[in-house]
C-alpha cells in the first residue's frame, strides 16, 4: 500500500513539476545556489529550440554511442532542453543527484511529448 502512496506522489510531484522542481539537495554553480528549479517551458521560443539543438551537440561531445536521429529521446537532450528553459547551463544538471536529474530531465521529456 506504501508503494502505492509513494508512485502517486511522485506523479503528481512530476507532473507539477512543468513550473518548479524542489532539489533534494541544494547545488551550487558559478557562486549561485539552487535550491529549486523553475522550468518555464512556455517562454521558449523557436529560436531557443534551434539553440538547443546545437547546445546538445556540445553537451554530449565526446560520448559514444549517441544516435542523433533519437534524440528526442536521449536523456542529454532533456537536460538541455530543461536547462533552457530554466535559464541554467547544461553541465550544471549533470551535477544534480541522479533523482533530481530525472525529476529535472523527466519534465522536459513530458513537454516534448506534449504532456505539460
Amino acid at each position: 500500500m506504501s508503494d502505492v502512496v509513494a508512485r502517486t506522489e511522485n506523479l503528481e510531484e512530476i507532473q507539477t513539476a512543468g513550473t518548479a522542481i524542489k532539489l533534494s539537495r541544494a547545488i551550487t554553480w558559478e557562486d549561485t545556489e539552487y535550491k529549486e528549479l523553475t522550468l518555464d517551458f512556455d517562454g521558449l521560443s523557436g529560436d531557443d529550440i534551434m539553440a538547443i539543438e546545437s547546445d546538445f551537440m556540445d553537451f554530449i561531445a565526446g560520448q559514444k554511442n549517441v544516435f542523433v536521429k533519437y534524440k528526442t529521446e536521449h536523456p542529454g537532450y532533456h537536460a538541455v532542453v530543461a536547462a533552457k528553459a530554466s535559464g541554467v547551463n547544461p553541465l550544471m544538471l549533470k551535477k544534480l543527484t541522479a533523482r533530481d536529474f530525472l525529476k529535472v530531465t523527466g519534465a522536459a521529456k513530458d513537454f516534448l511529448n506534449g504532456l505539460v
